[in-house]
């Protein structure tokens, strides 16, 4: 029985350095889990003992069964204040996990790499692929400290940010000043192009009312130009250490294309990308546009 007693004594010794390890609190969650089960044998084993002394009338080894039973529900108290913190610890640091995955990954895909350890990549047969980028922002950078830089991208992109999360459309990444975002995926939608060209205006909207604000500090504008291109491509995670889940395919190209050929303050949409919000939208068709590595879009 003492050897029981000092056994719950480097339970709860463990417990108390491996307060901020998660993996190894689990370990002490199962350790626990089994030493309550040899607790909860050993007092019934005291029970029946004490019982049967009482009845024998061995009054001083019932005292010190008695002393000892209180001794084990003082250890079982311990344990069980330690498993609770413990638990919690678990707790924390899953949700901390949780929430690291779903600021680099979808939540479908974090799900299926949580459940199955992998995530497949699939081919979505239509999306819509939006690009913007800040026209002279590299000229507009080299006045700013690198600390007003950073300030002046995160709050433009953070507002980018809030709108994808409002139209459902899945940001993929930002290249220096260049924002990438796309709808329908990973959950296919049937309004992906309207959703993102809803998004797109209200981006033009807040950079407007931006530039007013800067404008009356004194401060340059900051002049946007959006592209957009509907199609397929290939979605799934690449990389080994700090991966990352990206988009692939010809559409990706014109989406990019759509936005360095097109004029700042407005949105250049393909005529794919026309075709589907037309019946929603009023559009200014501008011909043929020569683009990069392409005839024309």
């Amino acid at each position: 029985m003492a050897g029981l007693t000092a056994s719950y004594k480097k339970i709860a010794g463990k417990a108390v350095k491996w307060k901020n390890e998660a993996d190894k609190a689990q370990v002490l969650a199962v350790e626990l889990h089994a030493a309550r089960a040899q607790l909860a044998e050993a007092e019934r084993n005291f029970e029946n003992t004490l019982n049967r002394q009482k009845q024998a009338g061995d009054d001083r080894l019932a005292l010190e069964l008695e002393e000892l039973e209180e001794k084990y529900r003082r250890s079982e108290e311990l344990l069980w204040k330690v498993s609770i913190r413990s638990d919690k610890m678990i707790q924390k640091q899953f949700k901390r996990s949780d929430e690291l995955l779903l600021n680099i990954l979808p939540y479908k895909v974090a799900q299926e790499l949580k459940q199955d350890g992998q995530s497949p990549a699939r081919l979505y047969e239509s999306v819509t692929v939006i690009f913007t980028d800040f026209r002279g922002f590299t000229k507009i950078a080299e006045r700013l400290s690198p600390t007003e830089l950073v300030a002046e991208l995160n709050h433009c992109f953070s507002r980018f940010d809030d709108i994808m999360s409002k139209f459902g459309i899945e940001k993929i990444k930002t290249i220096g000043d260049s924002y990438m975002a796309v709808a329908g995926l990973p959950e296919p939608s049937a309004t992906h192009a309207a959703d993102a060209v809803a998004a797109v205006m209200e981006i033009l909207t807040f950079i407007e009312e931006y530039n007013a604000l800067r404008e009356a500090e004194g401060k340059d504008r900051f002049e946007i130009k959006i592209g957009l291109h509907t199609g397929h491509v290939i979605a799934g995670i690449v990389g080994k250490r700090k991966f990352a889940y990206d988009i692939w395919g010809d559409t990706v190209n014109i989406a990019s294309r759509m936005e360095s050929s097109g004029m700042t303050g407005r949105i250049n949409i393909s005529e794919t990308t026309y075709e589907a919000v037309k019946h929603l939208y009023h559009c200014t068709c501008r011909g043929k546009v020569e683009a990069k590595t392409r005839a024309n879009c």
